[in-house]
């Protein structure tokens, strides 16, 4: 399961030092997966207490950024524990679900995805 920590990534200092970067995947890391795609969707989404999403899976790289609790990331059967400012991929036609497990919060990511025509 990919899961990116931006407390474990390096910064890179660009624009004359203005600017303190965090890439969470190297610049064109991923261009031989995602070229020829387009961005899909980008939205947050909010899951109350103790709510899940249903599993389901579809025919693009998708990515959730957590903003605000907890949760447990299930990708084609494994489960990991993810917090904020992790960045999770998921990969395309794989099943996937995300649970609250915020303790009584609820948790809030922003999510995006890249489809193949």
């Amino acid at each position: 399961m990919d899961i990116r920590r931006a407390a474990e990534v390096p910064v890179t200092v660009e624009h004359e030092g203005t600017c303190h970067s965090y890439f969470m995947f190297d610049k064109e890391s991923v261009r031989g997966d995602t070229i020829g795609s387009y961005l899909e969707f980008i939205c947050e989404f909010e899951l109350a207490p103790g709510q899940a999403l249903a599993p389901h899976d579809h025919n693009s790289h998708e990515f959730y950024y957590l903003i605000r609790g907890a949760g447990v990331m299930t990708i084609d059967g494994e489960d990991r524990q993810v917090g904020v400012g992790d960045l999770i991929h998921i990969p395309p036609n794989a099943v996937h679900s995300i649970a609250d497990a915020s303790g009584g919060e609820g948790m809030r990511a922003l999510a995006f995805a890249v489809m193949r025509p």
